[in-house]
């Protein structure tokens, strides 16, 4: 074990000591429960099947809490172990998004009609198997087809459900008021999110869940859609980064390079597990988010469309911003 980093990571962030001390026992109780697994060497060769079992004690324990995940996460960070603080990403990765959902629900249709579908559907618990979480979404989208319109529907699920601030790209408006145009806007974006991935890799830090090579930033360079958009007959044209950039360009067939694409442990799971299939409309949650910069940027609501969706077997997931009736440069 490498405590000695974690306890400097606590330090250098001021962070509480009894959080750190939780820290220390749940991952000498993971280095412990490696080894008993079998792995000689304890968490320093940890896979990410017996992590995935470890969490399955952790909700059994009800010891499943987001401290818990944390404290995993931020160990997992300083030992370098990219591989499974990326797994670990795919179970926080869910995190409050249902709540989102019934909330937006709500305002859709209904207090009442809401209240009956979600005591069917009650939130899953953080740290739920994930091929159990992707069922749960099977079936859940498979009722609201069944309860609401697909224009409710749809309107449900497209919104920012990971309740990432706006705030957050509020430096998008900035650089595109400060643009002469909206392709020139377009080419800056992209060429500034190059430069942060390259970042990135110089420094060995995982993005977001992303390990970071060389062929990952060429990748994104050689596609504008990529990170950015592409304007073409008054519409932006965009396609989102695989979820895992690295693995999906080692991908040999369609099945795999969209299994790789997808980022949602709701469904992902669902892409390679033959009994289960999630109506792909399920990615207008994560065309709710896709639109959600350009929102910012230009300062009024956009509406988008799922052209391509890794649920439904494409390579990649693309998505399509109409522009007609809307004020830009």
């Amino acid at each position: 074990m490498k405590l000695d980093l974690l306890r400097k990571l606590y330090q250098d962030n001021h962070l509480q000591e009894d959080a750190f001390m939780h820290a220390e026992s749940l991952i000498r109780s993971l280095d412990e429960f490696a080894r008993v697994a079998g792995i000689d060497s304890g968490i320093e060769m940890l896979s990410t099947d017996v992590l995935d079992q470890f969490i399955q004690v952790l909700v059994l324990e009800k010891r499943n809490t987001v401290d818990s995940f944390i404290a995993m996460m931020r160990y997992f960070r300083v030992t370098k172990q990219h591989e499974l603080f990326v797994r670990l990403t795919q179970y926080t990765g869910a995190l409050d998004v249902l709540e989102s959902i019934y909330s937006k629900m709500e305002k859709v249709i209904g207090k009442e009609k809401t209240e009956r579908i979600q005591q069917v559907f009650p939130i899953p618990v953080l740290g739920t198997e994930i091929i159990s979480l992707n069922r749960h979404t099977e079936r859940f989208i498979n009722h609201l087809k069944e309860h609401v319109s697909d224009l409710e529907l749809k309107r449900i699920l497209t919104d920012n459900h990971h309740l990432i601030p706006r705030s957050s790209f509020q430096k998008e408006r900035i650089f595109y008021e400060a643009s002469e145009t909206l392709e020139d806007y377009l080419k800056d974006m992209h060429e500034r999110h190059v430069q942060e991935l390259q970042s990135f890799y110089e420094q060995d830090k995982v993005w977001y869940e992303q390990i970071i090579t060389e062929d990952v930033i060429e990748f994104v360079r050689s596609n504008p859609e990529i990170m950015s958009a592409v304007l073409k007959d008054d519409a932006l044209y965009i396609t989102k980064i695989p979820y895992d950039t690295n693995q999906y360009l080692k991908a040999e067939t369609n099945e795999m390079k969209a299994y790789h694409a997808c980022h949602c442990p709701f469904a992902k799971a669902s892409i390679l597990e033959k009994g289960i299939h999630i109506d792909a409309r399920w990615c207008y949650c994560s065309a709710g988010f896709t639109k959600l910069p350009f929102e910012v940027a230009f300062n009024q609501e956009l509406q988008i469309e799922c052209i391509s969706s890794a649920l439904k077997g494409d390579p990649l997931c693309r998505f399509k911003i109409d522009l007609s009736g809307i004020s830009h440069k």
